[in-house]
């Protein structure tokens, strides 16, 4: 991709040398800081109408994992340990501590089983579409969805095919996970990552690696563990959730605010799954309130 960001995504590019590669990243503003993590296919562009919301807030960072939006792509597998790897020396790199996290998806479960493992840097944890319980099992999903996970994990083949061949994430969920129609400039930012469809291969190895019915077990494990840990930390927590939804509904919002301690929830309205795209500054908001009630 190049180095030139979308005009409407008006901050400044910073890059932190990480393990041999540049981690791409942009911040903003002073104090404490507040990391806003990611997932899939999207990066740091995901949340440039959140973070204005939280102007004085903090130390504003919106990274992109390794592989994705501006960072660099180093010859790795993309495994969930190697991302695990990657922000672990990015947080080290900037020396991030009295940290709160902010976590969509994949970056949800980053977040999670870092804060689980230094709780000690740890100030609140924000979640919204987030990777919490595992998924017991396909039937879970409705048809479409299951239809989808059974067919790109049943090979190797069926995933490129998919994510390379057809970009099915960028061209089909992205805007089908959205309730409004994205604009034609904001496709093109979340497809200019994604141009080469060698570098899509990178995009298989998230739906491989989500957790349905105890598979993969080593995700299936960290999960269990950060969740463990979850439903007995007092840690401020932020669970921001919409309506429908995707993998939190307002049902199981309201299960998780009885479960996990210090828990606070949070309905901004209409929304699927990328909520920052249809409901930006109801999430900039409730995360500002958040951290004001709390003095984080």
């Amino acid at each position: 991709m190049s180095a030139t960001k979308p005009k409407d995504f008006p901050y400044t590019s910073h890059y932190a040398n990480v393990l041999g590669s540049r981690m791409h990243y942009v911040e903003h503003g002073d104090g404490d800081p507040v990391l806003f993590l990611h997932g899939q296919p999207t990066w740091s562009y995901l949340w440039r109408k959140v973070l204005p919301e939280l102007e004085g807030k903090g130390r504003l960072i919106a990274v992109d994992l390794i592989g994705y939006g501006l960072s660099d792509r180093p010859d790795i597998h993309y495994e969930i340990k190697d991302h695990i790897r990657y922000l672990d020396a990015f947080i080290k790199r900037l020396d991030l501590k009295h940290l709160t996290i902010v976590g969509h998806d994949w970056g949800s479960f980053l977040g999670f089983h870092y804060a689980r493992r230094h709780p000690e840097h740890i100030k609140g944890l924000a979640f919204m579409e987030s990777m919490l319980f595992p998924i017991p099992g396909y039937e879970a999903f409705d048809t479409e969805t299951r239809q989808f996970f059974e067919t790109l994990r049943a090979s190797q083949q069926n995933a490129e095919r998919m994510m390379v061949d057809e970009n099915l994430f960028i061209e089909s969920i992205l805007p089908a996970m959205t309730l409004r129609t994205l604009e034609k400039n904001e496709l093109d930012a979340y497809r200019a990552p994604w141009t080469d469809p060698v570098a899509r291969r990178i995009l298989c190895k998230f739906p491989q690696n989500l957790c349905i019915g105890g598979e993969p077990a080593e995700i299936y494990d960290i999960q269990m563990a950060y969740m463990d840990w979850l439903q007995k930390s007092a840690l401020p927590k932020l669970l921001i959730h919409a309506d429908p939804g995707l993998l939190v509904s307002p049902d199981v919002a309201a299960g998780y605010r009885d479960r996990l301690p210090n828990t606070e929830v949070v309905n901004v309205g209409p929304g699927l799954h990328y909520l920052q795209e249809d409901r930006p500054r109801e999430i900039g908001a409730a995360i500002a309130q958040w951290m004001e009630r709390h003095d984080l």
